[in-house]
């Protein structure tokens, strides 16, 4: 919950003070980088340590950096380039945080259950994603910026905490300090990844969708409503939206887990264009909303079903560093998108970088559909 109320909170904040499109890129793009860089460190720790510890302490230090960013908020001016330092400090917690998610998950879940406990989580994620957005421009229109941050930053205390009440599996790490040695436990991840041909095509369309699309739309979109009467909190529903359509598409894959899982994730993909084309078009408030929520739905199928396939096609001892390159090719060109939004932008306009992004994600589908052997993957035991 607490990290959906930043997004809205923090980008608003900054145009508030007269950090424009180029300073919140900026502050965005070194979240990302400093995530993207030592991900694959995050990924060998979690499959040679406990990853429940390596959380825990990522939760602590990220904790810490919104707590300051929550202080310097309430000051009131600030520059955005004293927020960057800030966002390396998050990325770099993130990046010790997301590749044990996967192997801490499949410590805690049989196999055959996996496909729901996603679902669950994701409803979680999403009902957060549901609620915070509104919560945060309310904030931003009320109290301001600086309460949402703080309210993340007690959150991540909140998960430390139950994760140190958790009692995962965890005797099927390397071991303490034990195990091949850096380099060769990342090449070990490296042949995993790259010797499935679905997998890196999957994440190569992945990296396409969130550098052209996402990423600047996430930027322009939040720039739109900025020069809008009541932006913040409008732009705070449509987040919204997208969150209760993300809860729905958890409920609904609770009852639909595709046998062909990845046909499935790619068929779900052509919902997307409709984010960034409602942006584009100026259309009614109400058909954002909609769209927002149908693209609420696929992401959902989409992160649940990508998850439970790659839990249960990836061996167990090289999870965490398949899914430290998965990340890392979705997320490391993600910088770009940030800094590319704004000269993107001048150049085609707003509409034209949101239309192009769509445009690029919808070629990029037709790749792995056709040449990325995705009905090779079958869950066997799925309807």
């Amino acid at each position: 919950m607490g990290s959906a109320l930043v997004p809205v909170a923090l980008s608003f904040a900054l145009f508030a003070r007269g950090a424009g499109t180029a300073g919140v890129s900026a502050v965005l793009c070194a979240e990302a980088l400093a995530m993207a860089l030592p991900l694959l460190l995050g990924g060998v720790l979690a499959d040679r340590h406990p990853p429940r510890r390596i959380m825990v302490a990522a939760d602590l230090m990220r904790a810490l950096t919104q707590g300051v960013l929550a202080l310097l908020l309430f000051a009131p001016s600030l520059s955005y380039v004293a927020v960057i330092p800030l966002s390396v400090l998050l990325g770099l917690g993130n990046a010790l945080d997301v590749p044990g998610r996967n192997r801490l998950l499949t410590q805690i879940v049989p196999p055959t259950l996996l496909p729901g406990a996603n679902s669950m989580v994701m409803m979680a994620i999403s009902f957060a994603g549901l609620l915070g957005p509104a919560i945060g421009g309310l904030l931003v229109a009320s109290t301001g910026a600086g309460w949402a941050v703080a309210l993340d930053a007690l959150s991540y205390l909140a998960n430390a905490g139950l994760l140190l009440a958790l009692a995962p599996k965890e005797g099927c790490s390397t071991g303490e300090g034990s195990g091949p040695g850096m380099l060769t436990a990342l090449c070990e991840g490296w042949t995993a990844f790259a010797s499935r041909r679905w997998l890196w095509m999957m994440v190569c369309l992945f990296a396409v969708m969130q550098t052209l699309s996402w990423a600047p739309a996430e930027i322009l979109g939040a720039s739109i409503f900025s020069r809008r009467a009541h932006g913040a909190p409008h732009w705070g529903v449509l987040l919204s939206a997208m969150g209760t359509g993300a809860t729905a598409g958890a409920l609904m894959a609770l009852r639909f887990q595709p046998r062909r899982p990845l046909r499935a994730v790619l068929l779900w993909l052509l919902v997307y264009p409709l984010t960034p084309a409602c942006l584009a078009g100026s259309w009614p408030f109400w058909a954002q909303v909609l769209c927002f929520f149908l693209g609420g739905i696929e992401m959902a199928h989409v992160n649940i079903v990508w998850e439970s396939t790659l839990q249960r096609a990836i061996p167990p001892e090289m999870l965490s560093r398949v899914s430290a390159y998965d990340a890392l090719g979705s997320f490391c060109l993600m910088p770009m998108g940030y800094v590319l939004a704004g000269p993107m932008a001048l150049t085609f306009g707003t509409a034209g970088t949101l239309w192009l992004g769509a445009a690029a994600v919808m070629m990029s589908i037709m790749v792995p559909l056709l040449f990325g052997k995705v009905d090779s993957v079958v869950l066997a035991d799925s309807p």
